[in-house]
């Protein structure tokens, strides 16, 4: 596939996971698949995803933020293990083989697939701040440590992952659950992308293109989940659930 065919290709795809990614996370599902489709090896797919992740998800971070869906201070806290998680599981990511890298994946999805379905058993609450006590600072350092490693395992619906964590543990409201797992996300994909960097895993002629229109997509995200309220994000969440449920069952297949 040349170069301009697989910007074509890949370029609409990577604004659709934009989109998704900054309405409730899970655009990876999307992104991570599309980079792989073009024949680059799982290592620089990985890569060439951290990269438009990271940069994507503090688009839409950035809106969540104007708009006062972010528990900061908690989310903070989170980031701090999330960027151990991240560090431990790209550097154990960077020495497997392809046929173990799919193996992971297929792992992840089952995980995030039950994730979901007690999701769908958990009323979310309304909670926008949480106090700092030390049981919930406990929990928000185990949140980011899940995450973060997930995030380097994986990756692909992290941010999904995140809200449905903060919902179900802290009852935040699913557009502050959100908005605080878009801050972990930014964290742990750009130590991620540090080591995606340094081991020279990232075509960056396709990487940065892609970027600029995950991007948009994300901004775009953001707008329609702050203005559309909760109701648009849970639908968006079981978007995403079967998505990967189709992605699961392909691979295993």
């Amino acid at each position: 596939m040349e170069l301009l065919s697989k910007l074509i290709f890949v370029c609409p795809l990577l604004f659709m996971a934009g989109v998704i990614d900054g309405i409730s996370g899970g655009g990876g599902l999307i992104a991570l698949p599309t980079y792989i489709m073009t024949g680059m090896p799982m290592n620089f797919a990985y890569g060439c995803n951290k990269m438009q992740s990271g940069i994507g998800t503090f688009a839409a971070l950035v809106k969540y933020m104007k708009s006062g869906f972010v528990d900061l201070k908690a989310a903070l806290i989170s980031a701090a293990t999330a960027i151990i998680g991240a560090l431990v599981s790209t550097r154990i990511m960077l020495t497997l083989d392809d046929g173990t890298i799919k193996i992971i994946i297929v792992v992840a999805m089952c995980f995030i697939i039950t994730l979901m379905l007690l999701m769908n058993k958990v009323k979310s609450g309304q909670t926008t701040k949480i106090e700092l006590n030390r049981q919930n600072i406990l929990r928000c350092l185990a949140v980011g440590l899940v995450l973060g490693l997930y995030d380097g395992f994986f990756g692909p619906g992290g941010g999904t992952i995140a809200l449905m964590l903060f919902a179900i543990i802290f009852k935040y409201d699913v557009r502050t659950g959100t908005g605080n797992g878009k801050v972990i996300i930014v964290v742990s994909n750009f130590i991620a992308l540090i080591n995606y960097i340094i081991e020279g895993s990232i075509l960056y002629e396709i990487a940065i293109p892609a970027t600029i229109a995950n991007v948009l997509g994300s901004w775009l995200g953001a707008n329609l989940a702050v203005k559309n309220g909760r109701k648009l994000v849970k639908k968006m969440m079981m978007a995403v659930a079967v998505i990967l449920v189709i992605q699961a069952v392909t691979k295993l297949a």
